[in-house]
């Protein structure tokens, strides 16, 4: 199974979320956090293949997340970290790559892409 942790302020937008990925047959979401201190606490307590992180958040930022997971990787179990964010700019984009991002998904169009790389990463992972 690919264990998912899932950072995101928005309730609804969790909520909806916390439902596709609850379809795509190989993943457990394993967590979601508001939070940066929250996401960063479950995230080393109980380590995951794939974070998708909102930058915009209750507590903190999304930023501090990856760079979290960039500086220390091995406390976190190594996951792969992906970008959720309305904050599409190329500068965002940009900056999330060199924190380490494997991927930016634009919250305005890019729901299906999102879903799209989840359902690939978990074959990756069944089949690895």
């Amino acid at each position: 199974m690919l264990r998912i942790m899932l950072v995101e302020d928005s309730e609804l937008l969790r909520g909806m979320l916390i439902e596709m990925l609850d379809e795509i047959e190989g993943v457990e979401l394993a967590g979601d956090a508001d939070g940066e201190s929250l996401a960063i606490e479950r995230l080393a307590r109980d380590p995951v293949d794939l974070a998708i992180v909102d930058l915009e958040l209750n507590e903190g930022s999304g930023f501090g997340v990856l760079e979290c997971l960039k500086k220390t990787p091995e406390r976190f179990g190594h996951p792969r970290a992906v970008v959720f964010s309305t904050y599409a700019h190329r500068s965002v984009r940009q900056r999330c790559e060199a924190l380490g991002a494997d991927a930016f998904f634009d919250k305005s169009e890019g729901m299906d892409e999102l879903i799209d790389y989840v359902e690939s990463a978990a074959r990756q992972h069944d089949a690895g």
